[in-house]
C-alpha cells in the first residue's frame, strides 16, 4: 500500500536544503569574517586616525611658515624705507654744505647755516646708519650687506671727516669744489645702493631675470 514518501528517507535532503538556506541567509557574516575586509577596515581606521593627527600638524606648520615669511618681508620693507631715507637725508645735508662754498653758489651765510644743520643731525643719522647696517647682515644678501657697510665707512672717510676738518680750519674761505664733487659722487653711489637693495629684497616691479 502506498501512503506517500517516507519522512525518514527525505530527512537528509531536508537537512541539506536547510543548510544551504542558512548559508544564503548570512552573506554579511561571511564578508565580515574575510581577511580582505579586515585589512580594508584596518586601513580605513588608520587613515582616519592619521588624518586627524597629521593634517592639523601640516596645516599648523604651513601657517607658521607663512607667518615667518610675512615677518621677514615686513622687516625687509622697514629696512629699505629707513635706510633709503636716512642715507639720502645725510647726503642732502652734506651737499648743502659744499654747494654754498662753490663757484657762483658761494654764500658764506647760507653755508654756515647748512653746516649747522649738518652738524646738528649727523650724529643721529650716522648712528642710525650703523644700526641699519647691522640689521642688513641678516635681512639682505651678503653682497648687498657688505656694500651697505662699505658705504657707511666711506661716509666717515670721504665726507664727514674731511668736511669737519675744512670747517674747523678755514670754513667759507676753503676751496670746497673738490669736496662738493666728492659729495655728488657719494650721493650717486647712495642712489645706486638703494636700487640694488630694492632688487635684492624683491621690492621692484620688474626684477632682472624674471619672465
Amino acid at each position: 500500500m502506498t501512503t506517500g514518501s517516507s519522512p525518514v528517507a527525505g530527512a537528509p535532503e531536508n537537512r541539506l536544503q536547510a543548510g544551504n538556506n542558512s548559508d544564503k541567509r548570512n552573506p554579511v557574516i561571511a564578508v565580515l569574517a574575510s581577511e580582505s575586509f579586515l585589512e580594508k577596515a584596518y586601513l580605513l581606521v588608520l587613515t582616519v586616525l592619521l588624518t586627524g593627527v597629521v593634517v592639523p600638524l601640516v596645516v599648523k606648520s604651513i601657517d607658521a611658515s607663512r607667518e615667518r615669511r610675512a615677518a621677514i618681508s615686513s622687516a625687509q620693507q622697514k629696512l629699505f624705507d629707513e635706510l633709503s631715507e636716512t642715507i639720502l637725508t645725510y647726503e642732502t645735508l652734506a651737499l648743502d654744505v659744499s654747494w654754498f662754498g662753490t663757484g657762483s653758489s658761494r654764500n658764506p651765510e647760507l653755508q654756515a647755516r647748512a653746516f649747522q644743520r649738518y652738524n646738528d643731525k649727523t650724529v643721529d643719522l650716522t648712528a642710525r646708519l650703523r644700526i641699519l647696517a647691522a640689521r642688513s647682515r641678516t635681512l639682505t644678501s651678503p653682497d648687498v650687506g657688505e656694500k651697505i657697510n662699505m658705504m657707511l665707512r666711506d661716509i666717515f672717510v670721504q665726507q664727514d671727516t674731511p668736511m669737519l676738518a675744512m670747517w674747523n680750519s678755514c670754513r667759507e674761505k676753503c676751496d670746497w669744489e673738490a669736496q662738493h664733487l666728492q659729495n655728488e659722487m657719494m650721493t650717486g653711489r647712495a642712489n645706486d645702493l638703494i636700487g640694488q637693495l630694492a632688487v635684492d629684497l624683491g621690492l621692484v616691479a620688474n626684477v632682472p631675470g624674471d619672465p
